[in-house]
């Protein structure tokens, strides 16, 4: 990265887009907006707000670069995308500058779960992403939550009050939200049935792990890795220590700006 300039990193997801401004190696803010229908306009507004929140002009970026699953479909005016990266060459980058010493990031998200594995360099060496059953676990964690009154953050609450364990010994979310619902109906104690929803979740996440080498350090990013309580069960299932990245949402956006121009 070119010294003095600065940069901004989007990340358009299926549920939200994130933009992270910085300059050099030092981040200067961050927004995240639902993605909703119109990306351009999602995409628009985050930046709006990540350059009002830092007192900056968009006449002062040096470069935008867009990463993420809808990162195609903002080529051109009003935003005029200097460059676009995939999002596993996201993950690497900016894992690596949020975690010098990792080698695998394993990112859950709204939709998406992957763990990418890459070298001192940022460079690739392999990725796995879930199989379509396993789509929307984000989407999911969030829906859960508000069935049973709380925010996410009330959800992973929740969950680490369990005394019980109880099995959702299901393999798809649908099926599983039925089958959580069900044991509500029992009258089997919420904060249970929380620790099994979140135990599920990490359960999916693991079993996709596995098919791959996980190099040390292994971090885990995105959305869901705010949620104690669904974070305590990796190193549980993948039989080795993780640890959370700062800032996990924004893995994509940071590591989009470590991609512009080659930077580190």
């Amino acid at each position: 990265m070119n010294k003095g300039k600065i940069l901004a990193g989007l990340d358009l997801g299926h549920v939200n887009t994130k933009v992270i401004i910085i300059r050099e190696q030092e981040i200067l803010g961050y927004v995240t907006v639902p993605t909703g229908f119109d990306v351009v306009a999602a995409a628009q507004t985050a930046l709006n707000n990540a350059l009002d929140n830092v007192g900056i002009s968009c006449s002062e970026l040096a470069g935008i670069v867009a990463t993420g699953i809808f990162r195609d479909m903002i080529k051109g005016p009003p935003l005029n995308i200097t460059r676009t990266i995939p999002e596993y060459v996201a993950d690497a980058k900016g894992a690596l500058f949020l975690n010098k010493n990792s080698r695998t990031v394993i990112d859950i998200g709204g939709n998406i779960q992957k763990a990418v594995s890459y070298d001192q360099d940022g460079n690739l060496l392999d990725v796995i992403q879930n199989d379509k059953c396993a789509d929307g676990l984000g989407i999911f964690y969030t829906t859960m939550a508000k069935a049973f009154g709380v925010n996410e953050q009330g959800l992973s609450e929740l969950a680490l009050k369990s005394t019980k364990h109880v099995s959702v010994a299901i393999h798809c979310a649908a099926s599983a939200e039925s089958e959580a619902i069900d044991l509500m109906c029992q009258g089997i104690d919420i904060a249970d049935v929380a620790d099994a929803l979140t135990r599920f979740i990490v359960e999916r996440v693991a079993a996709m792990c596995i098919t791959m080498p996980l190099e040390p350090e292994i971090v885990v990013a995105g959305g869901l890795a705010k949620s104690k309580a669904l974070i305590k069960y990796f190193p549980v299932l993948l039989k080795q220590d993780v640890s959370v990245l700062n800032l996990p949402e924004y893995l994509g956006a940071i590591g989009a700006v470590m991609s512009y121009d080659g930077g580190k």
